[in-house]
């Protein structure tokens, strides 16, 4: 029954975050719109190949790398601290989308 409990707990955890994180890009959208920001949004760096899509782009003092494995449909997320790189976010790109068209409808997570 704690194994049920605590996973039970971490996709609360999860659903949470993603929803944070979903309502922090919304504003920002809204803001950027509004016109608030007098810069352009744009990634510091792009490239692609082979079936792994990569991005940078600056936050405050860390400069996030997103990765996007297209064999397995995962993503990648890294952080930078000035010495090496360290995974900060993994996730399933197909559970995402499901999860987030599931939240669109209000329809119960699987």
């Amino acid at each position: 029954m704690s194994e049920h409990t605590s996973a039970s707990e971490n996709s609360r955890g999860v659903g949470t975050a993603l929803c944070l994180s979903a309502a922090t890009i919304g504003a920002l959208i809204i803001a950027q719109g509004a016109g608030f920001f007098d810069t352009r949004a744009s990634a510091d760096m792009t490239s692609s190949s082979a079936g792994v899509s990569m991005m940078t782009t600056r936050s405050g003092n860390t400069e996030p790398l997103f990765v996007v494995d297209d064999r397995t449909e995962t993503l990648f997320v890294y952080k930078h601290d000035q010495t090496r790189f360290e995974l900060w976010a993994k996730h399933s790109l197909p559970e995402l989308f499901t999860e987030a068209r599931a939240r669109s409808v209000g329809s119960p997570r699987p």
